[in-house]
C-alpha cells in the first residue's frame, strides 16, 4: 500500500466521519469509477478504483484506522514506526492499537489464539465462505375476538391478512429476472476478504465476510421492477379456520407454513392465531363451569317454585326448594361449557338471591296474622 495517501480525501469523508458515512462513500465511488463505466480511460478509472479499494479497506477495519490516524499511514509490518509510539511506546501501545479490543475480532479469545498459532481462520469464519444455511420465514400473528355463546359449538370464521411472499419475478434474489448481478470487486466473487497483519506473534491472518456483498459474492447490477429489489412480495392471504368448543381466552394455536416465506430455501413461517372470548354479563365462567344468579321473592324462597331461567343458548326452568335460604348455590349438571379438549360439558351454578321489599296493606295484615299463629309478637 502507498503509505502517504490521505484515505480519507479519497472517499471524500471526514476524519470524523462514521462507519455508515465511510461505507455509504465507498460504495458511491465504487460504482462511480467501476472500469466497466470508462471502457475509454480504463487504465484511470482502474487505478482509481484500486485507490478507494485500498482507502476502504483500512478505513473499514478498526484495528487498520487506528493505525492510520496514529502514523498517517499503516506499516506494512504492523509495527509502528521508530520514535512515533508516544508516551509509552513501544509493546503496549502496539498491544493495545491491535489487540485493545477482543470484540472487534468477533470471536472468543481461543479463536484469536487460534488465529496467533496459524490456524487461520475461525469456525464462524470458515462457515461464511459457505454457502448460506436456509433461514425460516418470520411467524405472523393474528387475534380474534368471539363471544362466549359461541364457545358452545366449533366456530368457523374466515379471515384476512397480509404476509411477505417469495418474488416470483427474480426467485427471490431482487435482481431483474433473477439474473443481473455483476461479481463484487471487492472480493472478487468469494465472499469473503482475507487480511494479513505481522505482530510480535507471527503473522496473523483474519478472514470475515466482505461488507460490500455482504458474503453473497455479487451484486445486484439492476433491481427487479416486481419486488424493488426486496426479494417478496406482498399478498392478501384468505383462509377459513375452526376453533374448537369450549376454547378459553387467550388460547392460541398454529397453522404451519402460512406465515412470511423464507430465506435461502428455508420454510415458511407459521401463522399464529390468539382467540379472545368476550366477557358475557350474566355469566362468570370459570373453567368449563359457568355461574350466575337469579332473584327470588321471599314468598318463593319460602313456599318453593319454578322459576324460568335464561341460558347462553336459551332458556330452562329451575326448581326452588321450600325454605331456600338467600345465597343458595343450586348446581345445574351438563349446563357448562365444553371441554375442547374432551368434549365433557361443565356444570352452571345458580346462586339465589332472595329480595326483601315493604309489604301492601293487605300483605302487612296477612303478615301479622302469620307472626301471631308463630306467636313472634309485635
Amino acid at each position: 500500500m502507498n503509505q502517504r495517501k490521505d484515505y480519507y480525501e479519497i472517499l471524500g469523508v471526514s476524519r470524523n466521519a462514521t462507519p455508515e458515512e465511510i461505507k455509504k462513500a465507498y460504495r458511491q465511488l465504487v460504482k462511480k469509477w467501476h472500469p466497466d463505466r470508462h471502457q475509454e480511460n480504463k487504465n484511470i478509472a482502474e487505478e482509481k478504483f484500486k485507490e478507494i479499494q485500498e482507502a476502504y479497506e483500512v478505513l473499514s477495519d478498526p484495528q487498520k484506522k487506528a493505525l492510520y490516524d496514529r502514523f498517517g499511514f499503516v506499516p506494512e509490518n504492523g509495527m509502528p514506526p521508530p520514535n512515533q509510539g508516544g508516551g509509552r511506546g513501544g509493546f503496549e501501545d502496539l498491544f493495545e492499537d491491535l489487540f485493545g479490543n477482543f470484540g472487534n475480532f468477533g470471536g472468543t479469545f481461543s479463536d484469536i489464539f487460534d488465529m496467533f498459532m496459524g490456524g487461520g481462520s475461525t469456525t464462524s469464519q470458515r462457515r461464511q465462505r459457505t454457502s448460506k444455511p436456509p433461514i425460516k420465514g418470520e411467524d405472523k400473528f393474528f387475534s380474534i375476538s368471539v363471544d362466549l355463546k359461541e364457545v358452545l359449538n366449533d366456530i368457523k370464521k374466515h379471515i384476512e391478512y397480509d404476509r411477505y411472499v417469495t418474488c416470483k419475478a427474480c426467485n427471490g434474489t431482487g435482481a431483474k429476472n433473477g439474473t443481473s448481478f455483476t461479481t463484487c470487486p471487492r472480493c472478487n466473487g468469494s465472499g469473503t476478504i482475507k487480511e494479513e497483519e505481522r505482530t510480535f506473534f507471527g503473522v496473523f491472518v483474519r478472514n470475515y465476510q466482505c461488507p460490500t456483498c455482504h458474503g453473497e459474492g455479487k451484486i445486484i447490477n439492476e433491481r427487479c421492477n416486481v419486488c424493488h429489489g426486496s426479494g417478496k412480495n406482498i399478498v392478501r392471504e384468505k383462509i377459513d379456520i375452526t376453533i374448537p368448543a369450549g376454547v378459553e381466552d387467550g388460547y392460541t394455536f398454529r397453522i404451519p407454513n402460512k406465515g412470511n416465506d423464507g430465506k435461502n430455501g428455508g420454510s415458511a413461517g407459521d401463522l399464529i392465531i390468539k382467540v379472545n372470548v368476550r366477557r358475557n354479563p350474566k355469566f362468570i365462567r370459570n373453567g368449563n363451569n359457568l355461574e350466575t344468579s337469579i332473584d327470588i321473592d321471599y314468598v318463593q324462597a319460602l313456599l318453593g317454585s319454578t322459576v324460568e331461567l335464561e341460558l347462553l343458548n336459551g332458556k330452562t326452568t329451575v326448581k326452588i326448594p321450600e325454605g331456600t335460604n338467600p345465597g343458595t348455590v343450586l348446581v345445574l349438571k351438563g349446563h357448562g361449557l365444553p371441554d375442547f379438549r374432551t368434549g365433557k360439558y361443565g356444570d352452571l351454578y345458580v346462586k339465589i338471591n332472595v329480595k326483601f321489599k315493604k309489604p301492601g296493606l293487605r300483605e302487612k295484615r296477612l303478615l301479622k296474622e302469620i307472626a301471631k299463629l308463630k306467636k313472634l309478637g309485635e
